[in-house]
């Protein structure tokens, strides 16, 4: 089963361009886009402790819930962090994973408080016709959607135009694959493209270098 966690820290990671920690000013520096990404990626050893703490009493909860919340939570403390240099530490850090991911593992939403704040989708307007408040949410248009899907196609075509070492080293970061070649006694030697590749690790930093320029163009 895929690590949602890991996935994340190392999309995060190329999408930033992290190599390295960063002090406290260095962090501060950075455009807002990409201060939640780093948090995460920063302090991935404090976030998945605490996962990993809390999770163990309640499997019945995805990762991705755990991603998604963490993430949450790391954006509401942008500002707080931003205002107060002493809160970015590894303690903090930890203390903020910890209390968020408490409250969908260990302590969820009770019946009765769930009951008091979720709403029922339909609602009765002024002139006492039903209406369905789904109606009423904005929906992406057809021309956004072509947009993302089109802008989403020219990323993946970028990679695919630098060929099959950055392909390995792509599938590498995102899903921890191996940057040898595959056995010929594998299962998936068959189908496999990239199966005689191998990149060196010498040869990652240079890559991934290489993908930083030629996607920067996509970070908006």
């Amino acid at each position: 089963m895929a690590n949602n966690f890991a996935e994340t820290r190392n999309l995060f990671t190329m999408y930033t361009g992290y190599v390295k920690p960063l002090s406290y000013d260095e962090w501060n520096a950075l455009p807002h886009s990409h201060k939640t990404a780093v948090l995460f990626v920063q302090f991935y050893d404090e976030i998945t402790l605490a996962w990993y703490k809390l999770a163990t009493k309640c499997t019945w909860v995805p990762d991705e819930d755990g991603v998604s919340t963490v993430c949450q939570y790391l954006e509401k403390n942008v500002a707080r962090l931003e205002a107060d240099p002493k809160r970015f530490t590894s303690a903090y850090m930890y203390q903020v994973a910890y209390n968020c991911l408490y409250c969908i593992t260990v302590d969820p939403p009770k019946p009765r408080e769930r009951a008091e704040k979720e709403r029922y989708h339909i609602a009765e307007g002024p002139d006492g016709t039903e209406y369905d408040l789904y109606d009423t949410a904005a929906c992406p248009s057809a021309e956004d959607q072509f947009e993302d899907d089109t802008y989403k196609g020219m990323f993946w075509q970028v990679i695919e135009d630098m060929g099959l070492e950055t392909k390995k080293v792509v599938n590498y970061l995102l899903n921890n694959d191996s940057l040898t070649k595959v056995s010929k006694r594998a299962k998936s030697y068959k189908y496999d493209e990239l199966r005689d590749v191998e990149v060196q690790l010498d040869q990652v930093e240079e890559i991934v270098e290489q993908l930083r320029e030629k996607l920067a163009r996509f970070n908006r």
